[in-house]
């Protein structure tokens, strides 16, 4: 008979990485909006980083929605 604590360990070291892997996503996202956003900031010479913050948000959003996605999916 298999012992069913190696299982538990199993599905928790799975679980594990399978959510800080969307973690590492959310902050993927979220930062390379945030940096498109600095660089056209950058390059109109903005004296009020107005893209940085537009685009940060935008990437927190989408980063969410594909997170809620990925968690219904299960």
């Amino acid at each position: 008979m298999e012992d069913p604590d190696k299982f538990d360990k199993e599905d928790k070291g799975r679980n594990f990485a399978e959510y800080s892997g969307i973690a590492f996503q959310m902050l993927a996202t979220i930062g390379v909006f945030a940096f498109i956003g600095y660089k056209i900031d950058e390059h109109r010479h903005s004296a009020k980083p107005l893209f940085t913050a537009l685009l940060s948000l935008a990437g927190v959003i989408i980063s969410l929605y594909q997170v809620v996605k990925a968690l219904n999916k299960k």
